[in-house]
This record gives structure tokens, sequence and C-alpha cells, in this order.
């Protein structure tokens, strides 16, 4: 709101939001206020702003940063996922080769020993990607809930 009305004034400024208050544009620009102008009054203050010459549009580029730092979180969240369901494929097929070294006979304790331990890394990442799926559920149901697929616990 301090670009815009630096670049065309106050008055002008309230013009283009149809005469509001100096007040009302004043709480905009204090970032302790957590009142906002509605999308059309943004897009107005915008518009006011661009056609004074401005080189870019100061509440799209506040409501576009917030949109790509939202974006980047889920982005994010979505690729440790794919990290754990990989690690759960790498880790199953290891459990299952071991497993099946063990099933041929004359299977040493070394191999038994080899196919417990690729079970329970396999066990771990199993229970890492389902914390994280928990994770994506809608907030008030399971143990990650409200979280948009971030750390599993």
């Amino acid at each position: 709101m301090t670009r815009v009305a630096g670049r065309i004034g106050w008055e002008a400024a309230r013009m283009a939001v149809g005469g509001l208050g100096e007040r009302t544009l004043r709480r905009w620009s204090d970032p302790e206020d957590d009142r906002w102008p509605s999308l059309d009054q943004a897009v107005a203050l915008d518009a006011a702003y661009l056609a004074d010459g401005g080189e870019e549009a100061p509440f799209s580029a506040v409501f576009s940063a917030q949109l790509d730092t939202k974006m980047a979180d889920t982005i994010a969240c979505h690729q440790a996922l794919l990290e754990d369901a990989a690690t759960v494929a790498r880790e199953l097929g290891e459990a299952v080769a071991s497993s099946i070294a063990v099933a041929r006979p004359g299977a040493s304790p070394r191999e038994i020993h080899r196919a417990v331990v690729e079970a329970r890394e396999a066990e771990t990442a199993v229970g890492k990607m389902l914390r994280r799926l928990i994770s994506f559920l809608p907030q008030g149901v399971g143990s990650g809930a409200g979280k948009a697929g971030g750390q599993p616990s």
C-alpha cells in the first residue's frame, strides 16, 4: 500500500477504491495490521499504480510471492513423499531378495541374519512413508493432521 500511495498519492488511492477513508488505506500499509484490501480493491490499486507508470503491480507481487511460498512447501512435501516411496521400493526389494536366498536349501545363518536386517529396514521405511502419507490428510484426521506432508514423526 505504501508503494501505491507513494506513487499515486493517498487521495488517488482512495478514489481508486471508491473513496474509502485514508485511515483504512493506511491500515493496509501497516505490517502489524492483519486487514487487507479485497481482491477487487487490490486490483484497482495495482491498476492505478501501473497507469501512473509503476513497473510492477505491488499487491499482485505480494500475492504472487505468497503463492510461490505456499507452493514451494507443497512441492517439497510431495518430493519428500516420492523419496520415501523410492526408499520403500528399494528396501522391500532388498528384503524380498534376501528372503528368497533364505528359502533356498542350505541357507547360512549369515543369510538369515541379512534377511532379518533387510526386512527391518523395509519395515522402518514403510513406517516413515505411512507417517508422511498420514500428514497429507485433512486437519483432524490422523497424527500428522494439518501438515501439508511435512516431516514425519
